[in-house]
């Protein structure tokens, strides 16, 4: 299986993310220069498994987050990770609370653990586990059987190009851009560089769904995602 998506180039400090789902701060980071950039943030999995995408920023050592998955119909929920023994900057235990999408709160806990330069896995006692980026004081994760993460900077034309990872990469980021489809909801051409540094081309398929995206990879890969804005 070949895995790709995700990580956007780092030029310039800043700027603030806001979900447009409901207009909240996401988190401080690293993002391009202009006026305004948006941000196309995914988790995505082998077809036939349920992706899930969370956004999560660090507030003093807690992690406020926002998420949905391939079963949220088009929703994007909450979740809150109260630190709990931190090892090294966000590695350690947390305590969860968060909304499900049937509107009942939930706790649980949740154990963060680096295994690259800035590549993260996460495991929660309701059996999800999950691999995330992290970009200045974002963390951004997608979470489900065989997950990845993807991180998109837009452009105006509706292309994107960022940078990825999987389990499999053992910490390693691959990148990619997607590109030709004449806005973002649309089929695009993609491009990318594994890891190792080896290059694939595939096509990506994007659709809206109330306030999130569904993305369907010619390779096979299905994805959901959180777009963000910085400004």
């Amino acid at each position: 299986m070949r895995h790709r998506a995700g990580v956007w180039a780092m030029v310039g400090l800043g700027w603030l993310l806001l979900l447009t789902g409901g207009g909240h701060p996401v988190a401080e980071a690293f993002a391009q220069g202009g006026d305004r950039t948006e941000y196309l943030m995914v988790g995505y999995a082998p077809k036939g498994r349920v992706p899930g995408v969370v956004v999560y920023r660090n507030d003093g050592g807690t992690l406020r987050g926002k998420w949905t998955n391939g079963q949220a119909q088009g929703r994007i929920l909450t979740e809150t990770a109260i630190p709990q023994t931190l090892t090294e900057g966000i590695e350690g235990t947390y305590e969860t609370t968060g909304t499900n999408p049937d509107g009942r709160t939930y706790r649980g806990k949740l154990g963060i653990r680096k295994v690259g330069d800035k590549v993260y896995t996460l495991a929660w006692t309701n059996g999800d586990t999950g691999i995330g980026i992290l970009a200045g004081q974002v963390l951004v994760v997608g979470y489900g059987d065989q997950a990845g993460v993807a991180l998109y900077a837009l452009k105006a034309d509706g292309s994107g190009e960022g940078g990825w990872t999987t389990v499999a990469t053992d910490g390693g980021i691959g990148r990619e851009r997607f590109f030709g489809g004449g806005g973002l909801t649309a089929t695009h051409r993609t491009a990318g560089t594994l890891p190792n540094g080896a290059a694939y081309e595939a096509t990506v398929t994007i659709t809206r769904e109330g306030n999130v995206y569904r993305l369907v990879w010619s390779t096979g890969e299905v994805g959901i995602g959180l777009l963000t804005t910085a400004k």
